[in-house]
């Protein structure tokens, strides 16, 4: 197994470690090896997608638990989570949000936090937070909003 493991460069991501080693036992005709780096790499990639979740959801509490708002206004604060990570806490979110106006039968304002992209890895690389929760408000929930200042987005719910 020591062998297998020279073969692998040392910037590779453990997961892709483990395929890769997986692989190259079963290219020497070690199965049984390879299906055990199989296994591995796989209860790998389950848990790190489970810390992922964890990690997501702390940010998020983190960041929205001294929030002070009032009954007709919300605020979500969406900085600091990758966009698949704040597509679903915002689909969440504006879920209880709609039915929180629904029961009350008002309308709720409510203010996204997305950022700027000034954190955002590489001075070339465009903000991708922003972007993506604009074009789910329009295209999956189907809700206009407004940016009163850059990466805050104020959307009105019924």
């Amino acid at each position: 197994m020591n062998l297998i493991w020279l073969f692998i460069p040392v910037a590779v991501p453990p997961v892709s470690v483990m395929e890769l080693s997986a692989r190259q036992a079963y290219l020497v005709g070690n199965k049984a090896l390879a299906k055990e780096l199989s296994i591995k790499g796989q209860l790998h990639n389950v848990q790190m997608k489970a810390a992922h979740g964890k990690a997501q959801e702390s940010i998020f509490c983190q960041r929205n638990s001294d929030i002070q708002t009032n009954g007709r206004e919300q605020m979500i604060d969406l900085h600091g989570l990758h966009v698949s990570e704040a597509i679903h806490v915002l689909k969440r979110e504006l879920a209880v949000m709609k039915n929180a106006a629904r029961s009350m039968d008002q309308r709720l304002l409510v203010y996204i936090c997305v950022g700027t992209g000034h954190h955002t890895r590489g001075a070339r690389t465009p903000a991708r937070l922003p972007t993506a929760v604009q074009r789910y408000l329009l295209e999956e929930e189907g809700l206009d909003y407004s940016e009163p200042q850059p990466g805050l987005l104020r959307v009105v719910i019924y």
